[in-house]
């Protein structure tokens, strides 16, 4: 079975952002948390790329959804080599992503991507 690996996007010094937002989400609320993990684990097993579970957003960037009342999100972009990257993950109560969130999930994107290129 093809499979794709997740990787959680950190600072240039090593910071991992994306786990200790993943980490709030779960203190916030051990349900979305499980919620979360099991939708990456879809992603994680090409299960679906697509909607219900994701949507794409734009720029190269799409959005894991979860929940109802309160919607658990992961923003995550595809890279070479079957490699799902994880920019920003948070939890909202309104249906569409806050134009904040985009910009900062863009920003760690093309930090990732710049670093990369350097390689």
């Amino acid at each position: 079975m093809l499979e794709f690996s997740i990787e959680f996007y950190e600072t240039a010094n090593g910071q991992a952002v994306v786990e200790n937002e993943l980490e709030a989400v779960e203190k916030q609320s051990p349900v979305l948390h499980a919620l979360l993990t099991a939708g990456l684990d879809k992603l994680k097993h090409r299960e679906n790329h697509r909607p219900p579970l994701c949507l794409p957003i734009g720029e190269g960037l799409f959005e894991l959804r979860v929940g109802h009342i309160d919607i658990a999100r992961v923003l995550w972009f595809f890279q070479y080599g079957r490699r799902i990257i994880a920019v920003r993950c948070f939890v909202k109560k309104s249906r569409k992503t806050p134009p904040d969130e985009l910009a900062l999930a863009r920003r760690r994107m093309n930090d990732f991507l710049s670093r990369r290129a350097d390689r």
